[in-house]
Parts: structure tokens; C-alpha cells; sequence
């Protein structure tokens, strides 16, 4: 295959790129992007009423820019995907699709139906008690969104050769940079932001936060100082001048600074939800410092962004830049290749979610030269066969027979013994699958109960409260408002939450049993002070995600202390 086209679908940004594929040092022809059909992209998802909209930007696109390649990879980001680290067994890496298939329902304990399931290699360990085993990232995502993704390629007049997640890409191009040490890649969209580490090219650790630059790019299209325009105005406006409030060396400064100030204000969010995952780092991996940070995607265009975020993590911060193994076609491709990553990463992906229904696909192609220099060998070996039948003595044939019986004799017991493992593994396998039901992650809810209990003042009233195992609202009564901003802060230093946010507040008049009975206009028209009144208000509460022991960790704890 000499060429293939990588797109991956953001919110409102489409990402298209020309490549090789499946060559040692591929070459990237071109790099566009185009806008993306408003709502016809939600978390990965492609809105069936809008697909005509999204294939005809997509053409478009193609067509203005000369591209003619007609298959495609398509990459792509969801918190729908599902997805888990295993540690499989000693074998060679093409029986690593096998393996995974096979104990799909020891990795995921729900029903697996409506899913494909890929993989990717992160890791064979090669020292230690484990040497020779793999650790592997299992991906699974449902087949209505991978159907999509079909439909479109069909719309787009594309021959699909896989669908990839994001997170694998990332990976992928993350290892052609051949960078040692640890380092840190931030691929930051609109919606979403990828956190991977890495040690020396292995994964050592991924997390996906549900925040990107989209709220910056928001504000910068609603202010009037920057006069961004339109969808496509305001990535161009990012990507050329500082929308930021901090100083960028040679770069023009665009809007007000009230406006850029706001800009950076909206990126809050983000730099938090980085920040914690690098402290989650640093408390599980203990001796280990993340030395350089390299940003891609969106967010490595967002001028401004990777200084704000050095600042933040006090590390140095930086665009990813062009991978080494890959040949860029123009300087100004290589100038834009770090928002491509995650496009030039699913070229060098070799397992995707359709990988194999590629191999069906690719075997029923006609190929009638090969198909009649095959079809004379079967004739040729069919005639041999037969004459070789007609000459067998019949008592060979007798006596092949009395062998094969005798060793069905001899094995017969050892499948008596291989039926009590398989009923024995089978009640083990039901067993781990009950405790594994019994597990929840309700650490999240006690460790903040306990910390209302410690920390929140004896004056506050919870009137409402709702929970999940991520997150928890609230409605609580107070005084005045002063009261109501301590108690915010108080909650904000919980060590249970990763985030708090005040959903609603309002002044509400306090009810006496009195003006309950009376219900008269004096009541109801008496001027209220602020000792009749209280404050009532709403929080969301993020809980801080809880760390929990894989399967294999805990059959391997368990092993050790046999």
C-alpha cells in the first residue's frame, strides 16, 4: 500500500493527513484541517443526521487540496472506549491477540456483545519474575460507533482500513521519537486532554481528563477586542499571535489584555487537571521524575499554552516537533506536524479495532494472475494425492489405525485429569468474577464523608446531597455569603476532591412559624434585612480517583503467599 489517509474528528476541528503506510521511514505529503459540521462529532460519536454534512467537509477538503488517496485510518478519542493495562503470559507477540481474546472476561467483568476489543503492546518486561511477560493496554469500544466510522468512510467514497484510539496513536508516535528519560506527552484537544508517561519509549503511565483549550477558544471567539470570527478565524488567530496574558517572545499580542487575561483564566481548569495527574505520578512511582513535557495536538498550536503550563509544573514545556522516522514533504508541514500526532501516529499503528476485518477485506481481493498459478498446483497436487491413495497398501492403513487407538488408550486418562482442571478452573474463574462484583469504588464517598464530618462548620445545613463513585452535589444553607465562600474554600482543600464548583446560589427568607400561619400582605411586604434572610446554595464535588489492584496484581499477591 503506498499511501493511506489518517483523520481524526475533534469537536469542531477536522485533522486530515497524507502518508505512507506501512513502510520503515514513512513520508507525510500533507497535513489539513477543515471544519467540523456543528454537532455532528460528540464524544466519538458520529450524529447519524448529520453524516452528509461531515462527508461532504471531508471531500471538500480532499478535493481542494489535490488529495486523491482512497484509503483511510481513522483515529479516535472517546470516554466511551473502555480500557485496561493486563500483564499477559510469556508468548510470542503475534499469540498476544489470542491470549487477550481468550480472557476478555477476566480483564472486563461485563458483557462484551456489542464490542471490538484491540490491543496494544506496551511492554515486554525482561528481568525480574515476570521476565518475558507482556504488558499490554486492552482497548474495547462499541460497534455502533465503530459502524459509524463505516458509514462515513462510505459517504466519503474511502476504503477503511482501520479505526484506532487516540490513545494507542499517541503511544505510537511517541515512540518514534526515541527520546530517554522520562517525559511527559500532553495531547491537548478542545473537549479532552491525553496524559502519557514514559520512561526510555515504555508506557508508564496513561490518564484521559475531561478538559482541553476549547473554553479558551471560546472565550477568545466571544471577545470583541480579538475579532477571531468564525470557527476556523479563531484557531488561525491562536495558532499566529498571543491570546494569552503572558508574555511570549516574538510573538504580536492580540486583544485587550481584560481579554487575554480571561483567555489564560479559562485554561484553570486544564492546568489543574494536568497537575493532578502528575502528583498521582509522582506518589505511585516513587524515585522517578518526569524531566520534559512535549504538547501535541490542538493545544501545541494554542500559542502561549506551553509557557503557561511550564510555569505551572515548573518544567520546561514544549511543541513535540516532527518525529525522526518520518520525512516531511514542506517546512510547512513540519511546522504544524506536532497538532498531526495523534493522524501520524494511527500510520504507524499496526492493531486497530477493524485490523482484522482488514486481513478478511485484503484476502478477498482478486487477484487472477496468483489465482491461476494456484489453482495448477492444487491440480497438480490433487493428481499426485490420488495416485499416491491408489498404491497405498491396505494393511498400512490397518495398521495406522491400531496405532492411533492405542494411543487413544494411552491418553484417555490424561483427559479424565484435564476435564476435573477445566471444572476446577471454571469454579476458580466464577469465584474471582463474584468478588470482583462485590468491589466498588465507594473510597471516594467515605473519605469524603469523613472529611464533611472533621472539617465542614457545625452551623452549615446539608439540605440535598447526591452521589456517585466520581462525584457528589450538594445544596447547603448558610448565613451570608462570606460564609458560603469559606465553606467553598474549605471543601476545595479536601483531599478526597479534585474539583469543587458552585453550581447556583441564592438569598432565601427565613420562615418562622408566624409568618407560616399569618400568610397576610404585612408579612409578605415587610422589608427584609440580612438577619431574615440566608444563603442557599449548589456544589459540584470531583472526587479524586482511587487506585484499585488489577486481577493479575492480586492473583500474584496471592501466589507469593502461598
Amino acid at each position: 500500500m503506498a499511501k493511506v489517509l489518517t483523520i481524526e474528528l475533534g469537536h469542531s476541528v477536522i485533522k486530515l493527513c497524507e502518508m505512507d503506510y506501512k513502510v520503515k521511514k514513512p513520508r507525510i505529503y500533507q497535513c489539513q484541517e477543515a471544519i467540523t459540521p456543528a454537532g455532528s462529532v460528540n464524544d466519538g460519536y458520529i450524529a447519524e443526521p448529520l453524516m452528509k454534512d461531515l462527508a461532504y467537509a471531508i471531500k471538500e477538503t480532499l478535493a481542494r487540496n489535490g488529495i486523491k488517496t482512497k484509503k483511510v485510518i481513522f483515529t479516535v478519542a472517546s470516554a466511551k472506549i473502555i480500557n485496561r493495562e493486563v500483564t499477559v503470559p510469556a508468548v510470542k507477540e503475534a499469540q498476544i491477540p489470542s491470549v487477550v481474546q481468550a480472557n476478555l472476561n477476566e480483564y472486563f467483568p461485563v458483557s462484551l456483545a456489542d464490542y471490538e476489543v484491540t490491543q496494544s503492546l506496551v511492554q515486554t518486561i525482561s528481568d525480574g519474575p515476570d521476565a518475558g511477560r507482556h504488558r499490554v493496554l486492552v482497548y474495547a469500544a462499541e460497534k455502533a460507533m465503530l459502524d459509524s466510522y463505516k458509514k462515513l468512510a462510505a459517504a466519503c467514497d474511502l476504503d477503511i482500513v482501520n479505526v484506532c484510539c487516540s490513545g494507542a496513536s499517541i503511544v505510537e508516535a511517541a515512540r518514534n521519537q526515541r527520546a530517554s528519560g522520562c517525559q511527559a506527552i500532553i495531547k491537548m484537544e478542545e473537549k479532552y486532554s491525553i496524559i502519557s508517561v514514559m520512561q526510555d519509549g515504555v508506557l508508564m503511565l496513561q490518564r484521559s481528563i475531561n478538559y482541553g483549550v476549547g473554553d479558551a477558544m471560546s472565550v477568545v471567539a466571544s471577545q470583541a477586542s480579538f475579532a477571531a470570527g468564525d470557527t476556523l478565524g479563531v484557531w488561525r488567530l491562536i495558532t499566529r499571535q498571543n491570546c494569552t496574558s503572558e508574555s511570549v517572545l516574538n510573538v504580536k499580542e492580540a486583544g485587550r489584555p481584560e481579554a487575554r487575561a480571561a483567555v489564560t483564566e479559562a485554561l484553570n481548569p486544564l492546568l489543574s487537571g494536568i497537575m493532578r495527574v502528575f502528583d498521582y505520578f509522582n506518589s505511585h512511582f516513587n524515585g522517578t521524575e518526569i524531566e520534559n513535557v512535549s504538547i501535541v495536538g490542538l493545544g501545541a498550536q494554542f500559542i502561549g499554552v506551553p509557557e503557561i503550563l511550564g510555569e505551572a509544573l515548573g518544567i520546561v514545556c514544549r511543541k513535540a516537533g516532527m518525529f525522526q522516522e518520518v520525512e516531511v514533504y514542506d517546512s510547512d508541514i513540519k511546522q504544524k506536524g506536532d497538532a498531526y500526532s495523534s493522524c501520524i501516529g494511527a500510520g504507524f499503528a499496526t492493531d486497530g479495532f477493524l485490523h482484522e476485518a482488514e486481513k478478511a477485506k485484503i484476502s478477498k481481493e482478486t487477484n487472477y494472475t496468483g489465482a491461476s498459478i494456484l489453482i495448477g498446483l492444487l491440480c497438480v497436487v490433487a493428481s499426485v494425492a490420488m495416485a499416491a491413495m491408489s498404491i497405498l497398501p491396505y494393511k498400512e492403513a490397518e495398521a495406522e489405525e491400531k496405532r492411533l487407538q492405542n494411543l487413544y488408550n494411552t491418553y484417555e486418562q490424561g483427559k479424565v485429569e484435564y476435564d476435573k482442571y477445566m471444572v476446577t478452573k471454571n469454579f476458580y474463574t466464577e469465584i474471582v468474577r463474584g468478588v470482583r462484583m462485590t468491589e466498588n469504588a465507594n473510597d471516594n464517598l467515605l473519605g469524603f464523608l469523613e472529611e464533611l464530618e472533621k472539617k465542614l462548620p457545625f452551623d452549615v445545613v446539608i439540605e440535598e446531597f447526591s452521589s456517585d463513585d466520581e462525584q457528589c452535589v450538594m445544596t447547603l444553607d448558610v448565613e451570608d455569603k462570606s460564609t458560603a465562600a469559606k465553606v467553598l474554600d474549605t471543601l476545595r482543600g479536601f483531599d478526597s476532591v479534585m474539583f469543587v464548583t458552585m453550581e447556583t446560589m441564592s438569598e432565601e427568607e427565613k420562615k418562622t412559624d408566624d409568618d407560616e400561619q399569618a400568610g397576610n400582605d404585612e408579612s409578605q411586604n415587610k422589608e427584609l434585612t440580612s438577619a431574615d434572610t440566608y444563603i442557599s446554595f449548589t456544589v459540584h464535588c470531583i472526587y479524586y480517583p482511587v487506585y484499585f489492584e488489577s486481577e493479575t496484581e492480586t492473583e500474584q499477591q496471592a501466589g507469593g503467599q502461598k
